[in-house]
Formats: C-alpha cells, sequence, structure tokens
C-alpha cells in the first residue's frame, strides 16, 4: 500500500491539531478555573515549541533518521502528558466537578485522535514504520470525527439559522449510517478477507460525502468571515475541520483510489492560520 503522508507530515499534522485541541479546552474553560487554564496554556506553547523545532528539520527526512528519531523523542511525553491531562478534564466533566464547556464525548474524540498519535510515536521512537490502520480502523476513527463536526456546527450556530440546522441535521444522519454500517462490516471480517467489495463500497461512499460536506462547510466558514451567519464560535474551531477532512480523505484514498485525485491536492493546514 502506497503511504500518503511522510513521517515530516504526519508530525505536522498531529502538532498542529493538539495545539488546537488545547486552544479549544483553554478557551472553553471558566475563566474561575485559573490553574487548568494555565495547563493548558503551557501545552499550547510546548506544542508551538515542537512545531518550531520540526520547521527546521529536513521534510524529506524517513523515520529511520536519528534526526526524526529524536524529534519523535522529544514529542512523546509532551503528547502523552497532554493525552493524561484532556482524560482528567474528561473525568471531572462527567462528575460536573468543572466548569468546561465541551462534553465528555468531545474530548472522547479529540483522545482517540491523540491515542493514534501516540500509537504512531511508539514506532517513530524506536525507528520503525507504523502500522497502518485498517479500514474499518480508520473508519471508526475519523467517522466519529466527522459526524462530531457536523454536530457541533450546528450547535455552535444561532438557532434562527434553520437552513444549517437542516442541511447538517442530513449529514449527521449519514454518518450515523456510515458509522452503523462500518460496525457490522468489522463483523464480516471475522469470516471473509479485508477489502471485499461491499467494503470497497463503503469506502468509496464514505469519501464521496467527506468532499460533499467539506464544501458545503466551506461555504458556511465563507458566511462567517463575511460576517453573514450569527453564531457562538471561532474561526479557528470552524477551521479545525479541513486539515482532518485532508488527512482522513488521503488515508481513505489508499482504499479507494477513485478518491485520490479529488484529494491530491487538500491541505493539512487550516486556510486562515497558515
Amino acid at each position: 500500500m502506497a503511504v500518503s503522508l511522510t513521517v515530516w507530515e504526519e508530525h505536522f499534522f498531529w502538532l498542529e491539531i493538539l495545539q488546537d485541541h488545547a486552544i479549544f479546552v483553554r478557551d472553553h474553560l471558566s475563566a474561575t478555573h485559573k490553574k487548568e487554564i494555565e495547563f493548558a496554556e503551557r501545552f499550547i506553547q510546548s506544542f508551538a515549541g515542537l512545531l518550531h523545532n520540526l520547521q527546521q528539520l529536513n521534510p524529506n527526512s524517513g523515520y529511520v533518521t536519528n534526526e526524526m528519531i529524536t524529534f519523535a523523542r522529544q514529542v512523546y511525553p509532551v503528547a502523552y502528558e497532554y493525552y493524561r491531562f484532556e482524560g482528567k478534564m474528561q473525568n471531572l466533566r462527567i462528575k460536573n466537578e468543572i466548569n468546561l464547556n465541551l462534553s465528555p464525548t468531545y474530548l472522547n474524540g479529540t483522545l482517540s485522535e491523540n491515542q493514534e498519535y501516540l500509537r504512531l510515536l511508539t514506532d517513530y521512537i524506536n525507528g520503525r514504520k507504523p502500522v497502518p490502520l485498517r479500514l474499518d480502523q480508520l473508519l471508526d476513527l475519523w467517522l466519529d470525527d466527522q459526524l462530531g463536526h457536523i454536530v457541533l456546527l450546528r450547535n455552535v450556530t444561532d438557532p434562527i439559522e434553520l437552513e444549517v440546522e437542516h442541511q447538517t441535521n442530513l449529514y449527521a444522519q449519514k454518518f450515523q449510517m456510515f458509522i452503523l454500517q462500518n460496525h457490522h462490516i468489522k463483523g464480516y471480517l471475522r469470516f471473509i478477507e479485508e477489502g471485499f467489495p461491499r467494503q470497497q463500497e463503503l469506502a468509496l461512499e464514505v469519501g464521496r460525502t467527506v468532499i460533499e460536506m467539506n464544501l458545503y462547510i466551506t461555504s458556511v466558514v465563507e458566511r462567517y468571515k463575511g460576517k453573514k451567519i450569527l453564531n457562538k464560535t471561532t474561526l479557528r474551531f470552524l477551521e479545525h475541520h479541513f486539515p482532518e477532512t485532508c488527512y482522513f480523505l488521503k488515508k481513505l484514498a489508499e482504499f479507494a483510489p477513485e478518491l485520490k485525485l479529488e484529494t491530491s491536492h487538500c491541505s493539512l493546514k487550516k486556510p486562515s492560520f497558515e
């Protein structure tokens, strides 16, 4: 299977994603939680420092090079400690012991993403090539993410934006259907080989729906920039969708080659924060 991203690109993607997650925790904490805000701010700065260090490395360096192994060893403890920090925030949110305007299920998604980076880092710190996720595992991770994005978009727009509510509900239903289908296909894999035609078809259906929804979210973001949609969120929160979607599509195209042309030019960067 062809590798869609270099090790450098993997680090760049995941570090920017984790930095965003730390920013969102900071921004959604009550000002009364000074200690937790300070912790989140430290992680934001730590991820910024690691991104700066990454920029000094050769983007073409492989996972077996000393510089990439050394870098992965710098990243691992920071990513792991942030994982523990978010886990503590989730624990406190479930118990209603913290004023954090993020739900436990939202944090499930960010923790799962962090966990995937930690999985990759476990191999990178030893100069090994990570085993790629199977298609069902890839869908497990990123279908939840896509569903979360469209539900969050619905939740952060003003109640008068009924068109957004209608359209986001339609996409949410589609992704709930894909999640159910992937759940059952995982069961079929007990007695049939991975990549059988119906599973391949699911990969293609998901990819085309992700591309379609991405165009819709792009139109909403343009309205946000033009101050033409009422909401309660930030541009960073909205644009966080784009690099994650690009990453998902690039990985998905390894299973559905029909998607390669449509995903070849997408960016792992947020358009307004390059």
